[in-house]
């Protein structure tokens, strides 16, 4: 009969009836394998952490590196747009207004008279029209001695306060002459428009 209840002892009842020496190292054999695996636990955690505190680390330093460099390119931008604006506006104050083109068209007949030259046609165009400014252009064609025509081109480019370009250029010999020459060009008078003086 006891030996029926021995067999039928439980694994707390065996250990129970044990020494208490071997009692003792199964305390601290068991003590020890659940201190591992804890540890062995909070290491994985804390690995699985370092790593996620790794990847947003690398994350803000990519964005805070980009958005330097992206403040770097506003400011540098910044700075170009000033520059460009100053360098605007002083282009701008070269373009005569609208309200001068007569006087300008003026001039340049006085200067043809002036400079002794003989008018065969004058013909201002409709203007060109672009952004901030337009072209009047001039179909002109006068006959003169060489040296005319080129205090004409002359005084043209040197008109004061005007932009003025001379295009389509022809000088041949006068046909009713042979000792004058026939000049025959487009000049292209730019004025400011006012949406020019609009840029902020």
């Amino acid at each position: 009969m006891s030996d029926y209840i021995t067999q039928k002892r439980s694994l707390l009842t065996k250990i129970y009836f044990l020494q208490p020496m071997i009692k003792l190292l199964l305390a601290i054999a068991l003590f020890l394998i659940i201190f591992l695996i804890g540890i062995f636990y909070l290491y994985q955690q804390s690995d699985t952490q370092l790593k996620d505190i790794d990847y947003q680390r690398t994350q803000l330093e990519k964005s805070i590196t980009t958005q330097a460099r992206t403040y770097g390119q506003l400011t540098a931008i910044a700075k170009n747009m000033s520059n460009e604006k100053n360098q605007y506006q002083i282009l701008m104050k070269k373009f005569p207004l609208t309200s001068a083109m007569a006087i300008l068209l003026a001039d340049i007949t006085k200067l043809g008279t002036s400079s002794g030259l003989k008018f065969i046609y004058f013909k201002p165009e409709p203007n060109k029209t672009f952004i901030y400014y337009a072209g009047v252009p001039v179909k002109i064609s006068v006959v003169g001695h060489f040296h005319q025509l080129g205090n004409f081109l002359s005084g043209i480019a040197n008109l004061p306060n005007s932009v003025v370009s001379v295009d389509e250029f022809t000088i041949k010999p006068a046909s009713d002459n042979p000792e004058l020459l026939s000049l025959e060009f487009t000049a292209t008078l730019y004025h400011a428009l006012p949406t020019s003086l609009e840029i902020t």
